[in-house]
Formats: structure tokens, sequence, C-alpha cells
């Protein structure tokens, strides 16, 4: 590059023309027939042995396509390849002799181990600039080449240009496909995850077309051509009407549209979200409409158990109160000083808590009736004590009659601490729990406490709120019967009930 001129340096360097280069042309291991038919063409029409075509880099030239000598022998460096860059109104640079000119004497290729002593070369212009040159070269003189041969060469060059474009052209195409092959797995692999379904609707048409989630979602067959009354059909019709008023409201508007409805085939929940964005107002009203579905059938049955259960709460909140304000009351009458109210009433709260706290743990179902009565007698025995010994059936029971035993269990853990079998160490509490079945069928609970090793009993001789709740409390709100025997051993109950589960 030392002996060219500084035009034709500075046209090598041009920052735009290597861009381009890096851009648009690639330099390919393989011979590209396509470039290789070219240079024959040139070599043809100029009778020449040799053409090629030089790419002129910053740093080096390379051949793209040669005729008439290896391409490892093509003298790259010379820098007459590189002269016709810089042409501007001439079609090509003809030279006869090039050796003979001074400034053109370090630049001249060798050809079959002899000075070129004729050079033809036109500029390849690719996207606005000159990438390289068409070049044919010959050992003798050609003193009959004329305007046309030039205008030839030229043409043949830029055939090149474009060929180079169209290359590139093609490549951008492949590269394109690819990246939308792979948005489209992509987005097709979000609406799986996510349970989307993605529709269009052709107006001119009337049809639908749709991804088999939808289908699916609405209940239709796979492979049906829908059209949108087909579509409108599957679903509910309580929902139909005002989906429709939506979606005509946002078309008339250009808006995009929501609106939740439910499938009539398949009872799911669905929300449509979509809109028109190829001028649906138009007078043919013949743009397209898109809009995708979503499956909201999780968050809808949330919706309804979430309302269910503030229901639930609503009431258990109310029968919670009613209990608490019977015991208070009942309490109250019965006790002789405060410290004797708030200590009972406290307990009895405590055993109100205690139930409250495994039904929620069990999203007030049904809770196993062991755990209900450990956890009220719990706070009357030390950690780890076989005072009291709990065997039978395994009984499940409801809200309503965990809260109602919960009490009783309470006030019978509570009064053998007091009086019975727990206030002393060598007295035991046995249980027993059993599921039978009356002639209708019905499922009931047969609980039996004894206590023994206990105090000698003694029946009271004024009843007690807790004896009351104990002995009628159940029966009046699941009609269950309680039967309580002051036994000289120790205290006796046994508690029927009828059961949800057994």
């Amino acid at each position: 590059m030392e002996h060219l001129p500084t035009d034709i340096v500075d046209a090598i360097k041009d920052q735009d023309r290597l861009n381009t280069l890096s851009q648009t042309i690639m330099r390919a291991a393989e011979t590209d027939e396509d470039f290789v038919a070219i240079v024959e063409a040139a070599a043809l029409r100029f009778s020449c042995p040799a053409a090629l075509i030089l790419i002129a880099d910053y740093d080096e030239n390379w051949v793209q396509a040669v005729h008439g000598m290896a391409p490892e022998v093509v003298p790259t460096r010379s820098g007459l390849f590189v002269y016709p860059l810089v042409l501007k109104t001439d079609p090509a640079l003809i030279l006869n002799d090039p050796a003979e000119q001074s400034h053109l004497t370090p630049s001249v290729p060798s050809f079959e181990g002899k000075p070129v002593r004729f050079f033809a070369g036109a500029p390849i212009k690719v996207h606005g600039v000159n990438a390289g040159s068409l070049c044919v070269i010959d050992s003798k003189n050609h003193h009959d080449i004329s305007s046309e041969d030039a205008a030839a060469l030229r043409r043949l060059a830029n055939l090149a240009g474009s060929l180079y474009e169209l290359k590139d052209a093609a490549r951008g195409k492949v590269s394109a496909d690819l990246a939308l092959s792979r948005a489209q797995k992509r987005h097709s692999m979000a609406l799986r995850a996510g349970n989307i379904a993605a529709w269009s609707w052709d107006r001119k048409s009337n049809t639908v077309e749709c991804d088999n989630v939808l289908r699916e979602m609405l209940g239709l067959p796979v492979g049906e051509v829908l059209t949108w009354r087909r579509v409108l059909r599957a679903i509910a019709p309580e929902t139909r009407i005002p989906l429709l008023r939506r979606f005509r409201a946002a078309l008339e508007r250009g808006e995009e549209y929501q609106c939740e409805f439910k499938a009539a085939n398949t009872g799911k929940w669905l929300l449509s979200l979509g809109g028109a964005y190829e001028s649906v107002l138009s007078p043919e009203e013949s743009g397209s409409v898109f809009g995708v579905v979503v499956d909201i059938s999780v968050t809808k049955e949330s919706e309804q158990k979430t309302r269910l259960l503030l229901r639930e709460l609503n009431h258990r909140v109310k029968n919670t109160l009613a209990i608490v304000q019977s015991i208070a009351g009942q309490t109250l009458r019965r006790s002789r000083t405060s410290a004797e109210f708030n200590m009972a009433f406290s307990g009895r709260l405590q055993a109100l808590s205690a139930a409250h706290t495994l039904l929620s743990d069990e999203q007030w179902g049904a809770i196993a009736l062991d755990r209900l009565m450990r956890s009220q007698i719990a706070p009357y025995i030390d950690s780890g004590s076989r005072q009291v010994d709990i065997h039978g059936s395994a009984v499940y029971l409801d809200p309503d009659e965990a809260l109602a035993l919960g009490l009783v269990i309470h006030e019978l853990a509570s009064n053998a601490a007091k009086f019975g079998a727990l206030s002393t160490r060598v007295g035991v509490v046995d249980i027993t729990v059993a599921c039978s079945t009356d002639g209708n069928g019905t499922p009931h609970l047969e609980l039996d406490w004894v206590e023994v090793g206990g105090p000698p009993v003694m029946p009271p001789e004024q009843r007690g709120f807790g004896s009351v709740l104990i002995e009628r409390s159940l029966d009046k709100i699941i009609g269950s019967n309680v039967d309580v025997d002051f036994a000289d051993t120790g205290l006796r109950v046994h508690i029927r009930m009828p059961l949800r589960f057994c």
C-alpha cells in the first residue's frame, strides 16, 4: 500500500466502505460458481487468459473468484488491482504496458513470470460503495479494446455487485426467518406455559383462526372450520350478551376490550382480551381482529371459595359470639366471686380458642377427635404424662361438632383437674372412642370418659354451669345424649352424638 497514491489509500480506508464489507461480504472458503461465471465472461469478452474478482480490505486484498490461474498464486499484494476503486466517470481502467509508467511500475502484477502488459479493471459497487474490482490481465498488449468492451466490463462488475447484494439479502432473510422461528417458538411456549390461547377473526370471510388450546377451552372439535357464529354458540348464554356489548363498543371506539365469559361446553371461565388493529372502522369493515383467551377457572374457583369461606366465617363468628355470650352469662350467674368468674370464663374461652385453632389449621374442614381431645386436656396434665389414655376408633368431626364437643371435653378435664382423677398423681382418665350405626344407617359417636384413682366422688349439691354444659349443651346444639354417673370409683360420662364423618 506504500506505493499507492493518496486518493486510492483514502478510498481503501474509507470507514463507510469498510463497514459495508464487514456487514455485506462474506469471505467464503469454498469457490462460488456464480462469481466464477462472471470472471469467465470477462476473460472471454477481452480474449484474455486470466480474470479475477478482488476485494480490497483494510490490511489485505483477497480473491473472490479467479479464472486462468490458481487462487494461491494470484499476486494480491499488487496495487494495480485496486486502482479501479477510484474511477468516477470512466466505465473501466484500460492499460497497455503499465510497467512503462513510472508511477505504476511498483504496482504492476506478474502473470506467468512476466509483468502484466495488459490490464482492464472496473469497480464493483455494493450498497453504494466500491468494495473491489473485476480485472482481466494478459502478458501481451490488446490495442483493439473499444469503449463497448469497457462498458461490458463495467456491466459485469455491476452484476457482481448485484450478486453480492442479493446474497446478502438471502442471508438476511435466512437470519430473519430463523429469528422469527425462534420468536414463534418462544411465543408458543409462553402461551402454553400460561395456558393462553390466541385467535384472529377475518371479517371478510367471517372465519376464526385459532390454536387447539382455544378449541379445548371451548369444547370445539379440532380441524373444524370455525365461523364467528360457531364460536359465539360455544359461549354460555348468560355471559354471551355482556361480552358482545363490550366487544362491539371497543370496536366502535377503536380500543382494546377485556371481558370474562363462561364456556358452554366445558364450564370453564375464560378471560378474553384483544382488539382491532387493521382498519376495522373502514367503510368496508374488512380489518382483522386479534385476541387472546386466558383460562381463569382456577382464579374463579378461588374467588368462589373465598366468598364461601367469608360467609362461613361470618356464620362461625356469629355462632361463636353467641356461645361466648351464653358462657359469660351462665358463668357469671354461677360464680361467687369475680376471681372465680375470671378463672372459669378464661378457661372456657381458651377451650374455644383451642378448637378454633385446630379448625383453622384444617381450613374449617373435618378434624380428628383425638387431636381435639388432646388439645383440650393438655393444660391439665404434665408433658409426657400417662394419666390420660385415649383409644378406640378414628373419628372425625365437622366444625359445629368440634366446637360443641371441645367445650364438653374442656369442662370434663377442668373438673377432673380440680376434683377428680387428674387432681392426684395416681389418677387415670380412660377415654374410649367408638363409631356405631343406628337402624337408619346414621353414624354415631360413642365416647366413654371414665375416671379412676382419684378422690372419692360425691354428687354436687348444687349443679354448676360446667355440669349443665356437659349434660345439656350437646343436646341443644346437635341432638346428642350425655349421661353422667357420679360412681364411687370415679366420674363416668357417656356421650352419644350423630356424626357426619365416621
